[in-house]
């Protein structure tokens, strides 16, 4: 799901900035847009660490 939810920001970010530089989007604010969207994209596939693992000891057979 996250994975999901990062390639659906990342490029919807990619399209607006493409479109704002239709609109004279300066060069620094661009890269700052760009950079900007990568360290939340980042961010947020690190939540991922935070979940616990799924026990699959050998008494706990439901999960398999």
């Amino acid at each position: 799901r996250r994975v999901r939810q990062n390639m659906i920001f990342a490029f919807a970010m990619i399209a607006a900035l493409v479109i704002a530089t239709f609109f004279q989007l300066p060069l620094w604010l661009g890269v700052l847009g760009h950079e900007g969207s990568t360290v939340l994209v980042v961010l947020n596939g690190l939540r991922i660490l935070w979940e616990p693992l799924p026990d699959f000891s050998a008494g706990n057979a439901a999960s398999r």
